[in-house]
């Protein structure tokens, strides 16, 4: 009797072990609606957007890869519409465009585009303005000193934009350098010492 005891005791203890291998554990479960992104070129520190058509940002994330890669993205949550992925580099920012249908991500990869920032670089008291300018648009270039505003240019520039200013080297304090290009704004503040 001990035995047929021991016996049925092990074959239901084995038995509840296999029912608990065969169900699924949800939070093991693989998510169904990620959508891979791939990221070129990227460095630790740039920074990832999600935006909807007004510009408004719905998702922000900082990127800890360098180089190539892919990420994962749960676009399930986004309302049916039409949106960007904006990836902000150094001296670029690449766009990429999508519209979400039921939960799942269409990338529109002819719609692809990089706008290439305005490069800003102070040395003593000039400032140096570049910008790869491959959609031949115009630059705005304020200069403000103490939060008054003390020049405005607009460059144009078929490739190449590159403008070279320079500051009364008595006039000391703080400057900004607010730049608009590509319907985005772009400052860069300083000190003249």
């Amino acid at each position: 009797m001990k035995k047929i005891l021991t016996k049925s005791l092990l074959v239901t203890l084995m038995f509840g072990t296999f029912i608990s291998y065969a169900t699924e554990n949800p939070s093991e479960k693989e998510n169904t609606n990620n959508t891979k992104i791939v990221l070129n070129d990227v460095k630790k520190g740039s920074i990832l957007f999600i935006k909807n058509t007004t510009g408004k940002i719905l998702h922000k994330q900082l990127l800890n890869i360098t180089g190539n890669g892919t990420g994962e993205f749960d676009f399930s949550s986004l309302k049916n519409g039409y949106y960007t992925l904006e990836i902000n580099k150094d001296f670029q920012i690449d766009i990429k465009p999508f519209t979400v249908i039921s939960g799942e991500a269409i990338f529109h990869k002819k719609a692809e585009k990089i706008i290439f920032k305005p490069v800003i670089r102070t040395d003593k008291n000039k400032i140096l303005v570049s910008k790869l300018n491959f959609d031949a648009i115009s630059i705005q270039i304020s200069i403000y000193y103490e939060d008054e505003i003390i020049y405005t240019d607009i460059a144009k520039g078929e490739f190449l934009i590159e403008k070279i200013y320079a500051l009364q080297e008595d006039k000391k304090g703080n400057y900004k350098i607010v730049t608009k290009a590509n319907d985005r704004i772009y400052i860069k503040e300083f000190s003249l010492k």
